[in-house]
């Protein structure tokens, strides 16, 4: 969403901005459905969105048009964050991937044992994302290194969430984990 556009995907595989009036402003269309929901920088006017066709589109959020895609090896499912330049992404081939978000060209890709579903989150420069794999990354958000991983029983297919100092994580064992972060 900008201040005066709701930008969403479509099963259609098209991406839509519609005026706060109700009016469609423009649409661009991928080759497959979007699942994930897009994000839009505000003070660069770019809206980014990945599709179920393994790209991640970079449109002007004003007109739709596309500046770039990156390509990843699987449907993406889970929705982009923004961390400084970068866009980061999870993919079902198991990656996130950090893509400067002018150029579209990869800085970074961590590899997870399984598909990434849920959309990562960045708090105090320290991206948590978790996977499929069971897992909970902690990574340096600006180089992708991983500073430390917590397994739970089930696939973790939710974006993180974090109140305070803890961080929440649901998984499919049923459990709710609250881990306090430490500077």
């Amino acid at each position: 969403m900008t201040n005066e556009l709701v930008i969403v995907g479509a099963d259609s595989g098209e991406v839509i901005a519609v005026s706060l009036s109700g009016n469609r402003k423009w649409s661009y269309r991928t080759k497959r459905s979007v699942i994930s929901s897009p994000i839009v920088d505000i003070n660069e006017g770019i809206c980014y969105v990945g599709s179920s066709d393994n790209f991640i589109y970079c449109l002007d959020a004003d007109t739709g048009y596309n500046s770039w895609r990156f390509r990843t090896n699987g449907p993406i499912i889970a929705s982009p964050v923004l961390y400084k330049s970068l866009v980061i992404i999870g993919s079902t081939d198991g990656s996130l991937y950090a893509i400067n978000g002018q150029s579209g060209k990869e800085k970074w890709k961590f590899k997870s044992e399984k598909p990434i579903v849920a959309a990562p989150i960045v708090h105090r420069d320290m991206l948590y994302i978790g996977s499929t794999d069971q897992t909970l990354y902690c990574l340096d958000a600006e180089s992708g290194k991983e500073l430390w991983r917590f397994k739970t029983g089930g696939a973790i297919t939710a974006t993180p969430y974090i109140i305070g100092d803890l961080l929440l994580i649901g998984s499919m064992d049923h459990n709710l984990y609250a881990i306090p972060l430490v500077n």
